[in-house]
């Protein structure tokens, strides 16, 4: 029933484990983005300031995000993500602190974030990896989706916790919930049997030739280099929409329980990819899903941004949300199929870079375009660009739409079985 389901992952316990237990810190993320936009917006009254907040707070995963995928190669998943919980919850709730004292300096507050994001980035590849670690190669497939598909849940329960929060008490309340339930996996991880893994042995001095290495490997394989590249747009002009949802709440007239609505029904549209992603996969491909899912969030921001009514933005927030979690699940698949172990954590680290990573810049501009014509205005915007992308990749690397990872694990291109690891 699972393996028809495309839940095969779920018959293996480690993996079990990490999903149940990852739930809270799933949520703690939107919580977290709930209380931060929602206390910077309404304390400086600029949405510009606001994009400044979070690229600020996200910076870290810009700077360091392949440098963690570095460590994640020589140390392994599970160290490092558990770490990574229990650090950057401890640095959330240190945040809320801050922000109930009155007059606090938001320069002190930006400094904390700064730090609760460094946490965050040493984790970061890991937490995409580590399904390597839990289940076999066949299974990696279900397990991404799976992954993603309990970031859906987490941002449906965060969402809802995050707009409660900041609708009835100050928002410095909502970034104490949010460290809470962010340190509460690093125990239940950090005692997580994982398998055996090659273990890259570059010497610790090294830090910046085996990152040069991992991004010659996609030089050396086009299709793989594309993959990665494209990550770069959705990253940095789509997810960033999540931090423009604050002002979207207040351009829209919605409120705060608005806010909780918006992040709710984004996590709703990626709870029914994430439920249907592995399928999707399977029956149409994953290189097909790809660029399916880059269709439909692009359609999502559109629809968003150009629609005069209010209700027909806010229904569009699930196709955003499920075209992401399809997108980010068919490409994370592909990288970790066609890498081999030695560089996986840096190739997943270059695609979290360029995706992730990206999105405090991402921010940073819509702020500025909010500021000036509108959140609607840089969602229609984001939208154009990334339907843009979707087509360019096609026209540069045909392949791409025929990629396919068998339930074996073999990676099949244009009906040919390939391995760009060996």
């Amino acid at each position: 029933m699972l393996d028809r389901l495309g839940w095969n992952a779920l018959s293996y316990r480690p993996f079990r484990t990490f999903f149940i237990a990852n739930f809270a810190g799933n949520s703690s993320w939107f919580v977290f983005n709930a209380g931060f936009g929602w206390f910077v917006f309404t304390a400086t009254g600029s949405a510009a300031i606001e994009g400044l907040a979070f690229f600020i707070a996200g910076l870290p995963f810009l700077l360091l995000t392949l440098h963690a995928g570095l460590l994640t190669d020589r140390f392994g998943a599970r160290r490092l993500v558990a770490l990574s919980f229990a650090l950057t919850g401890i640095c959330m709730i240190a945040l809320g602190a801050l922000a109930l004292v009155p007059n606090a300096p938001l320069a002190l507050i930006l400094g904390v974030a700064f730090l609760s994001g460094t946490f965050q980035t040493i984790g970061a590849p890991g937490y995409i990896s580590i399904v390597n670690d839990l289940v076999p190669p066949g299974a990696v497939s279900s397990g991404v989706a799976l992954n993603f598909l309990g970031i859906s849940i987490g941002r449906i329960a965060g969402g809802f916790i995050g707009g409660l929060l900041v609708a009835t008490f100050p928002p410095a309340w909502a970034l104490v919930v949010a460290g809470l339930l962010q340190a509460g996996p690093a125990l239940p991880i950090w005692r997580l049997p994982t398998r055996p893994v090659e273990v890259a042995t570059t010497s610790s001095r090294a830090l910046i030739r085996p990152l040069i290495e991992a991004a010659a490997y996609g030089r050396r394989y086009p299709t793989l280099g594309v993959i990665l590249v494209m990550s770069a747009v959705p990253g940095a002009l789509g997810l960033s929409y999540n931090y423009l949802l604050p002002v979207a709440a207040v351009d829209l007239g919605i409120g705060g329980g608005g806010l909780g609505l918006l992040l709710a029904l984004a996590g709703a549209g990626g709870l029914v990819s994430g439920l249907l992603a592995e399928t999707v996969m399977r029956r149409f491909g994953h290189g097909r899903a790809v660029l399916t899912g880059l269709g439909v969030s692009a359609a999502g921001m559109l629809i968003f941004g150009l629609s005069p009514s209010v209700a027909l933005s806010v229904a569009a927030m699930p196709l955003i949300g499920a075209g992401f979690i399809l997108y980010s699940s068919a490409s994370l698949t592909l990288i970790q199929a066609l890498a081999p172990s030695v560089v996986r954590g840096r190739l997943t680290a270059l695609f979290a870079l360029l995706y992730w990573g990206l999105m405090p810049i991402g921010g940073l501009v819509g702020g500025i375009v909010a500021e000036v014509a509108g959140s609607r205005a840089a969602f229609a915007g984001a939208g154009l660009l990334i339907l843009g992308t979707a087509l360019g990749a096609v026209l540069l690397r045909r392949q791409i739409a025929t990629l396919r990872v068998d339930r074996d694990g073999t990676t099949f291109a244009d009906g040919v079985a390939v391995d760009l690891a060996a």
